[in-house]
């Protein structure tokens, strides 16, 4: 009895430090890298000794209730980047104060990105190892200290996705202001804009007009806006439009009509023609006018835009040279 016990108990002590084995094994997770900090917060990341793995590892920290990632829209994420071989953050957010945006799966940004982003929920804390061949290749970027060879560690907080499809969460209301203008159609889709003959353009931009009152938070001074828009002359003239498809440039491939980010901050240090949204709700569809600007052949051209407001969050920190 007393030879049995014994085993049982050597039996007893050896499946503990098994397990004692296995937790300091798994502590650094499928892609071999631990992560601290909750969801929004800035991350510290350490990884085990060793090489990293050769393939693409995704790994949801944290999942999200949101929607889907989907092929084509515009992510807005928050998220740091590390180099495996020497720990050198190379890019954050957190520090900025804001999350970034860009079209996700489509190519416009890297490989590693396209493909472990997708599908993931909003919400979601990711964590990706990136191999080269899915980073910046053989070139790497010399600029921000990646080697040709270099494994890449991000973790990114999804925090919004929007689409050209996406729905307004707003109600068609009563134009909060005077306009000849006529705006109708679809809150899903690209509005129907019309502009009667003989309309001209006001001597200097006055008030935001309301077509669609959105049911989201209101726009606050400093906000960076997430939306989509048509832009038109008026003589009724489409000028461009987030919905149409951008060719190719010398700096990106040729892109899917998307909603953009690049919209001027609302309130910032110098005046812009979106000033007039502070305390307008996200999701709205408004009308404004733009100041006058001057095209390749440097005739003036007087033109107003219709944005509906996908989301706002703060714009990035200033930072010094």
């Amino acid at each position: 009895m007393r030879k049995l016990l014994s085993l049982v108990v050597v039996a007893a002590l050896g499946a503990s430090l098994a397990a004692c084995g296995s937790d300091k094994k798994d502590e650094f997770g499928a892609a071999g890298i631990k992560v601290t900090a909750d969801f929004g917060q800035k991350p510290t990341i350490t990884h085990r000794d060793g090489e990293p793995d050769k393939t693409l590892v995704t790994e949801v920290l944290k999942e999200g209730d949101g929607p889907e990632v989907k092929k084509g829209e515009l992510l807005t994420a928050n998220y740091i980047g590390q180099i495996w071989r020497d720990g050198k953050v190379f890019d954050n957010s957190y520090d900025r104060g804001a999350p970034s945006s860009f079209p996700i799966g489509v190519g416009g940004v890297i490989t590693g990105w396209d493909e472990g982003l997708v599908g993931k929920k909003i919400g979601s804390r990711v964590l990706l190892s990136i191999p080269s061949d899915k980073g910046y290749k053989s070139q790497g970027n010399e600029q921000a200290g990646i080697k040709g060879d270099d494994t890449l560690i991000f973790v990114v907080d999804l925090v919004g996705a929007a689409a050209n499809d996406t729905p307004l969460n707003a109600d068609p209301v009563t134009p909060s202001a005077s306009t000849k203008i006529k705006v109708s159609g679809a809150l899903d889709a690209a509005p129907t804009v019309t502009v009667p003959a003989g309309t001209k353009p006001p001597a200097k931009p006055g008030k935001p007009v309301v077509f669609a009152q959105g049911k989201g938070k209101p726009i606050e001074k400093g906000d960076q806006l997430i939306g989509r828009f048509v832009i038109y002359d008026y003589a009724g003239k489409k000028q461009a439009s987030t919905w149409d498809a951008q060719p190719a440039t010398a700096q990106s491939p040729a892109q899917p009509a998307a909603p953009t980010d690049q919209l001027p901050t609302v309130g910032g240090a110098q005046a812009g023609p979106l000033d007039g949204f502070v305390g307008i709700p996200v999701g709205s569809r408004v009308l404004v006018e733009l100041p006058a600007s001057k095209d390749q052949a440097g005739k003036v051209v007087n033109a107003f835009a219709v944005i509906d407001v996908l989301n706002a969050f703060p714009a990035p920190k200033q930072t010094g040279q």
